[in-house]
């Protein structure tokens, strides 16, 4: 790998430039140095390896994440996915547009369609045709997420 040094004092902001011969290899980079992959906005992809081998997802087609013993299920557009990972991971990874609904769930606050109270569940939420009951202890991540989204 080369590093090449530029002082311009004429720029507005400090830049940072990775050219790599393939996908694979940018996104190495972009892992042994902690860098955010600014990049891929719109197109933000999670890769998971699973026993069959690796799945390469949009973020935004997860509609939500589900922690069964060390296993974690990711619920999507197009089925379910079945991965050996703690879920403290993917929580840091997506804090950006996911919210914790439970100790167990993780959930695309994009794709919620419907939010209400249950007799027996307390509230729940619905996403595509789930429903997921919303622990009491994380029903404040909820209403928070919600103004955020009423101050836009």
């Amino acid at each position: 790998m080369k590093i090449k040094k530029q002082i311009d004092p004429n720029i507005k902001e400090s830049e940072l430039v990775i050219i790599a011969r393939t996908e694979e290899e940018f996104s190495q980079v972009v892992k042994q140095y902690h860098l955010k992959d600014l990049t891929a906005n719109e197109e933000d992809k999670l890769y998971l390896a699973t026993n069959q081998g690796f799945e390469i997802i949009k973020i935004r087609e997860i509609l939500y994440i589900k922690s069964i013993k060390n296993y974690l299920e990711f619920y999507t557009v197009g089925g379910k996915i079945r991965v050996r990972s703690p879920l403290y991971f993917y929580e840091k990874k997506l804090a950006k547009d996911f919210i914790k609904i439970s100790r167990n769930t993780l959930v695309n606050f994009e794709q919620i369609t419907r939010l209400e109270t249950d007799f027996v569940y307390g509230v729940v939420l619905w996403i595509s045709e789930d429903k997921l009951p919303v622990s009491r202890r994380y029903l404040a991540n909820i209403n928070q997420k919600l103004k955020e989204g009423a101050r836009k």
